[in-house]
């Protein structure tokens, strides 16, 4: 090196470098940097330290890469994060516009059924009847969006306060049971008189059994739905069995993901968002619980979730 103009003298004697190599960092095909070592005396490095030299640089190359998509791939999700907050907040707040023009049509439609601005003739009930019954429809399907984007921007709250399963039990069943009934389905509930009283959202919870039973009665033309809770360990456990047709292991699946169905032709024909599964998971998540389903095709399905007696404070669901 000293002997090489190309090279400065003060260079050299600074690092007392008498010979140096350097091998480029390359990243197909284009120069990234390089690995340059030197030594005290004069003299040509061995082959087999250049070949060691190069195979520091190819693996240089490579963890130089990773970190890059490392960083990348952080900076995707976040991005992604963003937009879906951005989505989940959107959506929360178009839903609350839609449902409150919708309100207000379900309620001055009920007031023309009911007489309030004169008779109406009975070709006219029949029709503002079905604009009632779809209205609620629609109404049910804008709350089951605004209930899973409020999830997804973290800002459904629950009330937690007191309350008593045999009451939630008691709500769902005066609710659905005539669904029952009209079917023909036998409907049994079993709930010990004797259960604790427990601390969590009850509104919530009703939505959940409610959404589960009417699921159950829903999909079960034949046979019986029952509703079993039990209480172990400082935790209930709610089931809902029926003798419907059954889930294959594929569609069990993706059930309690968003806009999901069972992908037969009965499930396409009794209709539904696929959200209600989705919305009731993390309710029971927020709760510190777990939902589960087990089925087989043409044995039914059993449909349970397990959640603290005694909520302290609302979780963070998966």
């Amino acid at each position: 090196m000293l002997a090489d103009p190309a090279y400065a003298h003060e260079l050299a004697m600074a690092g007392n470098w008498r010979a140096s190599i350097a091998v480029p960092i390359l990243r197909d095909g284009r120069s990234v940097g390089a690995i340059s070592v030197g030594k005290a005396e004069a003299g040509p490095f061995t082959e087999r330290q250049m070949q060691l030299l190069t195979t520091f640089a190819d693996q240089a190359v490579i963890a130089i890469e990773n970190v890059r998509l490392f960083d990348e791939i952080q900076e995707k999700g976040r991005q992604l994060a963003e937009a879906s907050q951005h989505k989940s907040q959107f959506l929360a707040n178009m839903s609350h516009e839609l449902r409150t023009p919708l309100n207000a049509i379900l309620g001055y439609t009920e007031l023309i059924i009911d007489g309030i601005y004169g008779e109406t003739p009975e070709k006219a009930q029949t029709v503002l009847k079905r604009v009632e019954s779809n209205g609620k429809h629609l109404l049910g399907l804008i709350n089951d969006v605004l209930d899973l984007s409020k999830i997804e921007a973290g800002q459904l709250k629950l009330s937690l306060a007191d309350y008593s399963i045999k009451d939630v039990v008691h709500n769902v069943v005066s609710a659905v049971e005539p669904l029952a009934t009209k079917k023909q389905l036998h409907f049994k509930v079993e709930v010990r008189p004797d259960m604790p009283t427990a601390h969590g959202d009850e509104q919530k919870l009703t939505q959940v059994l409610l959404n589960l039973a009417g699921n159950a009665i829903k999909f079960t033309d034949s046979g019986e739905v029952a509703i079993k809770v039990t209480a172990a360990n400082g935790s209930y456990t709610v089931a809902i069995q029926d003798t419907g047709p059954g889930i294959s292991a594929a569609d069990q699946e993706k059930l309690f993901q968003q806009f999901q169905q069972a992908d037969n032709s009965i499930t396409k024909a009794k209709g539904g968002t696929g959200l209600g599964l989705a919305i009731s998971k993390k309710i029971i998540e927020l709760h510190g619980g777990s939902i589960s389903v087990q089925s087989s095709v043409g044995h039914g399905s059993t449909f349970a979730f397990t959640l603290p007696i005694t909520v302290e404070r609302q979780a963070v669901p998966s």
